[in-house]
């Protein structure tokens, strides 16, 4: 079993570290693999093709779905087109923090959808109990597959959440462990200095956007 983290974000979106460095320090922190979800892009994800799983968290017009691929997806960001797009291309699905409406979770319409998913974030690290606590019913009471992440945006967060996955640790093996079932969701929690960090992250990153919105926060 390994350990691996599907939800991880970088300074392609709204992180703070380079996807190469995640990566890199995921290792320090005894993570197998990550896989790089930025926010409507992989430009990321591609910098570390082959040593991360592919992925993002789409912002569709209900909330965030992330979705991981075995290539870069580019997909569609209207939420039926997008469970399409995951079934056509044999990729993993699945609603990030779905009832912590305040960080864009889908609410209420994952029940709208839910013959058409597999899996769900049962834990995310940032989401508070309540929402995680819901998330996590819903799995048990409809058969769904939970999933456990970081959601980092700082490195400190990493390791706060991650998957046992019955898989060698190469991106494509993971995936299709992952699409049989194989998989089982582990809740750590964050400790104290990545939750400082969390908020202090909050506050230099409205500050270089502020200073530099054109440009992306990797190039500043």
């Amino acid at each position: 079993m390994i350990k691996v983290d599907l939800h991880v974000h970088s300074c392609f979106s709204d992180g703070s570290e380079t996807p190469e460095f995640l990566v890199e320090y995921s290792r320090k922190v005894g993570l197998d693999l990550i896989a790089i979800t930025d926010h409507d892009t992989s430009e990321g994800a591609i910098r570390v093709r082959g040593k991360a799983l592919l992925g993002q968290e789409v912002t569709t017009e209900h909330g965030h779905v992330v979705i991981i691929c075995n290539f870069p997806p580019d997909p569609p960001r209207r939420l039926y087109d997008l469970l399409d797009y995951a079934d056509q291309n044999s990729c993993v699905l699945f609603p990030s923090h779905p009832f912590d409406v305040t960080r864009a979770g889908i609410g209420k319409v994952i029940f709208q959808i839910i013959d058409r998913i597999k899996f769900v974030e049962i834990y995310n690290s940032k989401a508070p109990p309540s929402s995680n606590g819901k998330a996590k019913n819903l799995a048990v009471s409809k058969g769904l597959i939970g999933l456990a992440n970081s959601d980092a945006h700082v490195k400190e967060a990493l390791g706060s959440a991650y998957n046992l996955v019955d898989s060698e640790a190469r991106p494509e093996d993971v995936l299709e462990a992952l699409l049989k079932g194989k998989v089982e969701p582990v809740p750590v929690g964050l400790s104290a200095k990545a939750k400082l960090s969390i908020v202090k992250w909050y506050f230099v990153r409205k500050l270089r956007l502020a200073e530099n919105p054109c440009r992306t926060l990797c190039e500043m």
